[in-house]
């Protein structure tokens, strides 16, 4: 007598007792199945193999249907890769190709390499992007036309550029060397003979931050920046037929060393510089202040390659010794036989020279 199939076999090993999640799981679709299952019992006779793989088969898909946990254990089991094949596996993986096959559903194509493409499939894949239009092509005619105009322009120079060439000046550039020289006495070197050229300076500024005397643009006149010719031309006579002083504020920050500096060479044409030094003398009834003079002639005013201090009569003899700055001049001119723009420099920017400002103030 065929078995029925909703009760297990005690004797199989593989099967036990249901479990509570599937009693409480159980659905109309669930009892219909086990109606089919007691008619095909009763109605076809079959195997006892037959009949114990069609109920496992049944309890395998109930248990798919109800136990989500079971899905990570059906993946391990129809995973060929898998060292431990189970029977329970192999028998679902079964039935699923099965379903697959009465289906007859359609495969997705599979990925074809660009390599293995046809034309019409790249155009699908890659759309053409539209290229823009060529420009029109000359004739022999025409691209001769075109040669001769640009070689045209290149051996000839344009207006501009002659008129930068000559005109670097001006229209002042046109006046003989003469007129120049007597325009730029007119303008720079004082009418009165002897009478030196005052530059003064700012508390504000060099006091207070980095000097500004030691630019060029700034020491000499502002003409001499325009043009590198007529800071050729106007040096020489700026520096070398006139005497500079420099004011108490100046040579209180120590600027005239910079202002020398930024002369460069042409420093080594000026005859004479005069240094005004600020001297406070304290009394009972208070300060009092007056201005004199350090005159230092240069070897270009000298012609003998020296220099040479002088006092004036109002700054104390005892703190000129003290100082040491007369000492410091002579020993300049002991030290080295041929003068330069340098040495004037040198003495200007002297600590020996501040020590005697310091000490007339004091």
């Amino acid at each position: 007598m065929p078995r029925n199939r909703n009760v297990p076999d005690e004797r199989s090993p593989s099967h036990g007792a249901t479990s509570p999640k599937d009693t409480e799981m159980s659905s109309p679709q669930h009892e219909a199945e086990g109606a089919d299952e007691s008619e095909m019992a009763s109605s076809e006779p079959a195997s006892d193999s037959y009949a114990k793989k069609e109920f496992e088969l049944r309890n395998l898909l109930r248990e798919a249907l109800n136990d989500t946990e079971l899905e990570r254990g059906v993946r391990r089991a129809i995973d060929p890769r898998h060292p431990t094949l189970s029977r329970t596996g192999s028998l679902l993986a079964e039935w699923r190709r099965a379903a697959k096959g009465r289906s007859a559903t359609k495969l997705q194509p599979k990925y074809t390499p660009m390599k293995d493409m046809t034309n019409a499939e790249l155009n699908q894949v890659f759309p053409s992007i539209g290229k823009p239009p060529l420009k029109p092509m000359l004739s022999k005619w025409e691209e001769h036309q075109v040669r001769r105009a640009r070689d045209r322009r290149q051996s000839t120079p344009s207006k501009q550029g002659q008129h930068k060439a000559s005109s670097e000046m001006g229209l002042f550039g046109t006046l003989p060397g003469e007129l120049r020289n007597y325009v730029y006495r007119l303008a720079f070197v004082p009418p009165v003979d002897g009478q030196p050229v005052l530059i003064e300076g700012s508390d504000l500024i060099c006091g207070r931050s980095k000097c500004i005397h030691r630019s060029s643009p700034i020491a000499a006149p502002g003409i001499a920046s325009s043009c590198r010719q007529i800071r050729q031309e106007l040096m020489p006579i700026y520096t070398a037929e006139n005497s500079f002083k420099f004011d108490a504020v100046m040579v209180r920050n120590r600027c005239p060393a910079s202002w020398i500096r930024a002369m460069c060479t042409y420093a080594a044409f000026i005859p004479k510089v005069t240094l005004e030094v600020q001297i406070l003398t304290r009394t009972p009834t208070g300060t009092t202040s007056v201005m004199s003079d350090i005159v230092l002639e240069c070897p270009a005013g000298r012609g003998d390659g020296r220099f040479e201090v002088t006092f004036g009569a109002e700054i104390p003899e005892e703190k000129v010794e003290v100082s040491g700055f007369k000492e410091f001049v002579e020993s300049v001119n002991d030290g080295q036989k041929r003068w330069s723009a340098s040495k004037l420099g040198y003495i200007l920017g002297s600590d020996e020279l501040a020590e005697l400002v310091y000490r007339c103030r004091k």
